[in-house]
């Protein structure tokens, strides 16, 4: 192999290493600012049927749940809260249609389930 060719070789080894970098970034923000599910369903589930309201208020189109399952909710860090109102059907609006339901309970949930801002050591987050 001549030497044009070997450089060749390098250079493209490390175009490609440079340009799956964001990918495997990406990949590692998944894992550090993504909650565990399990642990968030679980601090759901200490509220006797929580999850079974919230699944039956979002298919029957209207919140029905007590004042327990509202002080679950708003018991979940906030890693969980933007977890559980941003993925699957539990959507951001589900999110605010629910808080505006616990109000009425005289529970205060957090002002918003719209966009997950992870903290960052030292910033406190980007508090939206």
């Amino acid at each position: 192999m001549g030497s044009f060719q070997q450089h060749l070789l390098v250079f493209m080894a490390m175009s490609f290493a440079i340009a799956i970098t964001p990918v495997f970034s990406v990949v590692g923000w998944e894992e550090r600012y993504l909650p565990d599910p399990s642990v968030c369903w679980a601090e759901i589930n200490k509220a006797d049927g929580c999850a079974l309201h919230l699944y039956a208020s979002l298919f029957k189109n209207k919140i029905n749940m007590g004042f327990e399952c509202c002080e679950a909710i708003r018991g979940l860090d906030y890693k969980c809260k933007n977890w559980m109102f941003n993925h699957g059907r539990f959507t951001p609006e589900f999110g605010n249609r629910v808080k505006r339901f616990c109000a009425t309970l005289g529970v205060t949930l957090p002002p918003s389930y719209r966009i997950y801002y992870p903290q960052t050591p030292g910033h406190g987050g980007l508090g939206r």
